[in-house]
């Protein structure tokens, strides 16, 4: 470990005396997350306004303007995983999620407000599953029942959980008719008067299920049409004559997704095995008009407005919808297209890569740049637009040489990204080929990791290969050679570390064979490997700590050349990767811990993603530096299973994948400049007395910032910080604050040779 690298972790571990100064020491604190919202649970509409709750998060679907505006938790909700929403009298949107969590937003002071009873409740199941406006009062609908909001007062009043039914009923939809309230659940339908003394009482409550006229019990929506009650259920549905339900003949057998109400009709959406149709009826007794279906997947609602032709379908697969001109038109915010997040990478660009997934649950892959205009900042790669994947289960995204992105599948082989655009795939019948993984399936190849090494070539390893070549060699002229390994080959991943030996880790989280760390060097610079060929082993008998189970899970390199390596109970470094079985160290804050991804910030911080959110360590992994979890961030890590981990080194932000979706966290360290250039301030102008110091940027290593007056006095000197960034906080040598002004930064290298000059405005408050 270099002694500059030492010197600044003291310095930030000096500062970090308690957790939320550790975190400061580390980030500034603003979070984004990015996730899927194709997947629609409810709609809400208001004039041109189309409010979707998904889930990855709620959008705005501005229909005169085709504008879309996105709010996930790192905007103020509480939970992305949304599955109601309505809009109140004065235009407030409420919306509640499948763990007990409500939110309420006022369109005009652009503010999220939390209500999250439901969610510290003593109830099992806490999902909020409808949101039904009655003047003041909010009903809402939940998995034990229906509970009362008050919206003025916001506190909660009545709970209705007991309608009498043989178990505990989950409210599916909830209406209020002629002073009576409708509740749709899963054992049928309830109904009581608002005007009863004691609706918590089973006494007050009418019960109606098959018996009774509904077409099944498992009751999913309900409306008014001209003055009668419909009930769609998963079997049809049925109207209500004021004693019972009666079937309506034209819907029999239909699953019935959601009932949307207009003046003259009733709009209806059902679902079959793979499709979804709408229709409208004018009357109980009606045949359905206007019936359009959709191959492409399932439904979930409707939503309409009076007098507009206009019928709005949530999709559980591409958004909104809506059937003009003959054809169906979708409506959805730029996004990945899904929250499965199991790889990430960042190019020298700073565009993020990710994978999706394995087992027939990958959905592609997709890139994220932030360069871009936001309705083209996320591009995805599905086989329905790139037939040349073959499928969508591409799990592993790895960096090549000159830009040259690699994603890897799990059965098809591995693609080349050039430029934006699939170049060209290797597999078994490409040039060159790669091996199919079992002998009765030669076109089955699952490729791990690819990497380059210092002299250009790309290593691409061929999981368990069933001619025994492990790893290929792609080399600048287009030439290739194969290694054969002494194992199995059963490898996921790789990274090459300065001596260009090549680091093979043998899992995922979901598949943790037993065989150990292998490594293999061609020149046989390490240990231990000549009579092998340049290959070597590390298992539990020679190296791996205790209760890891020989599984390898991550690797990284970090700037010090050691070898990172997360195995399923903790993280140990190899400080001599030449020598590996007799230099390492175990990282102690990560004992126990799963760990799935291991990235390496500027300044050789450890960023480790676990089961249980996020672990910063120091470059030696013996300290704890800071921690981040959904709990501690309150909410803004979109999941604690963090399956992968990525830094963008030279705009410092770091980004973490699950599957509910990709957060990213700015930070404070960055890559430092190998030169000076005109010096990057922020915030500019810089309000004083401020909660965060002006960031000064880009620095070279070990260098010194000086601010100066316009008239050239000195103010202040210190010393920069540290991963390419210095902060000053507005004071000057005598420790107070300067007066407003415009003041001069000179940046510059203890050589002297190296100056970035700049200005920067400073208003006092």
């Amino acid at each position: 470990m270099g002694r500059m690298a030492v010197c600044v972790v003291l310095a930030v571990v000096s500062i970090a005396s308690s957790p939320a100064a550790r975190q400061i020491a580390l980030d500034s604190g603003r979070w984004k997350n990015y996730t899927d919202m194709k997947t629609v649970s409810a709609l809400a509409i208001s004039y041109d306004s189309l409010w979707a709750a998904t889930s990855g998060g709620l959008f705005l679907f501005l229909s005169s303007s085709g504008r879309f505006v996105k709010h996930t938790n790192s905007e103020g909700l509480s939970s992305n995983e949304l599955t109601a929403v309505t809009i109140d009298r004065i235009g407030r949107v409420w919306v509640g999620s499948s763990d007990g969590f409500m939110n309420v937003y006022d369109p005009h002071t652009q503010v999220w407000r939390e209500i999250r009873d439901i969610r510290q409740s003593q109830r099992i199941q806490k999902g909020i599953r409808a949101l039904y406006v009655l003047g003041d009062s909010l009903l809402v609908g939940t998995d034990f029942g229906v509970t009362v909001f008050v919206m003025s007062r916001f506190e909660f009043l009545d709970t209705y959980s007991n309608f009498g039914f043989p178990s505990q009923a989950k409210v599916n939809d909830v209406i209020v008719h002629n002073k009576r309230l409708f509740v749709a659940t899963d054992q049928g339908i309830a109904a009581g008067s608002l005007s009863s003394p004691n609706l918590a009482s089973p006494s007050s409550w009418t019960r109606y299920a098959e018996p009774d006229g509904l077409p099944s019990r498992l009751t999913t929506a309900l409306a008014v049409l001209r003055d009668t009650v419909v009930a769609g259920t998963e079997n049809g549905a049925s109207w209500f004559d004021g004693n019972s339900f009666r079937p309506i003949p034209s819907l029999a057998g239909k699953s019935i997704a959601d009932l949307a109400a207009r003046t003259p009709d009733l709009a209806i959406l059902w679902n079959d095995a793979t499709s979804f149709t709408s229709a409208t009826i004018t009357s109980v007794n009606g045949t359905p008009a206007g019936v359009v279906s959709n191959s492409g997947g399932k439904a979930s609602s409707l939503a309409m407005q009076q007098a507009q032709p206009t019928i709005w379908i949530g999709t559980t697969f591409k958004g909104i919808s809506t059937y003009s001109n003959n054809a169906w038109k979708y409506f959805a915010p730029n996004g990945p297209q899904s929250n499965l997040f199991t790889s990430l990478a960042v190019d020298v660009n700073g565009v993020v890569w990710s994978a999706s997934g394995i087992s027939q649950r990958g959905r592609g892959f997709y890139r994220y740049d932030a360069a871009k205009p936001e309705p083209q900042q996320w591009k995805n790669f599905t086989v329905g637009d790139y037939p040349i994947m073959a499928f969508d289960d591409y799990y592993k995204v790895s960096l090549g040489r000159d830009s040259v992105v690699w994603v890897s599948s799990w059965g098809r082989g591995v693609l080349e990204i050039a430029g934006d655009s699939i170049r060209r795939k290797l597999d078994e019948n490409s040039t060159p080929p790669l091996a199919g993984t079992v002998l009765h399936d030669p076109s089955y190849v699952v490729v791990g990791g690819v990497a380059t090494d210092s002299k250009g070539d790309t290593w691409i390893v061929n999981r368990t290969a069933n001619n025994g070549n492990h790893l290929a060699r792609l080399s600048g002229n287009n030439t290739v050679a194969y290694v054969n390994s002494p194992s199995e080959g059963i490898f996921t991943n790789l990274v090459i570390d300065r001596n260009n030996t090549k680091w093979l880790a043998n899992s995922e989280p979901s598949n943790k064979p037993i065989t150990g760390l292998y490594y293999f060097n061609e020149d046989t610079l390490v240990t231990g490997t000549r009579l092998l060929g340049g290959w070597g082993m590390m298992s539990s008998a020679d190296g791996f700590p205790a209760n890891t189970n020989n599984a390898v899970l991550s690797l990284a390199v970090d700037r010090e050349g050691d070898v990172c390596v997360g195995t399923d109970n903790t993280m140990f470094i190899i400080t001599d990767p030449r020598n590996p079985k007799a230099n390492r160290v175990t990282s102690f804050p990560l004992r126990g811990q799963v760990v799935q991804a291991i990235a390496v910030d500027a300044i050789n911080n450890k960023w480790v993603g676990t089961k249980e959110g996020v672990i910063v360590v120091n470059p030696d992994g013996t300290q704890l530096i800071a921690q981040y979890s959904v709990l501690s961030t309150n909410g803004k890590l979109v999941d604690d299973d963090v399956r992968s981990i990525a830094i963008d080194q030279q705009r410092g932000i770091a980004y973490f994948g699950t599957e509910k979706g990709l957060s990213s966290l700015e930070i404070l360290p960055v890559r430092t400049a190998r030169s000076f250039s005109t010096l990057e301030f922020g915030p500019n102008p810089f309000l004083i007395p401020a909660d965060r110091a002006l960031t000064i940027r880009p620095l070279v290593e070990d260098c010194a910032v000086k601010i100066l007056s316009v008239k050239g006095a000195l103010i202040a000197e210190f010393k920069a910080q540290g991963g390419g960034r210095a902060f000053w906080d507005g004071k000057d040598s005598s420790g107070e604050f300067v007066a407003s002004g415009v003041y001069f930064v000179v940046a510059f290298a203890e050589n002297g040779n190296q100056i970035g000059t700049g200005k920067i405005a400073v208003v006092r408050r």
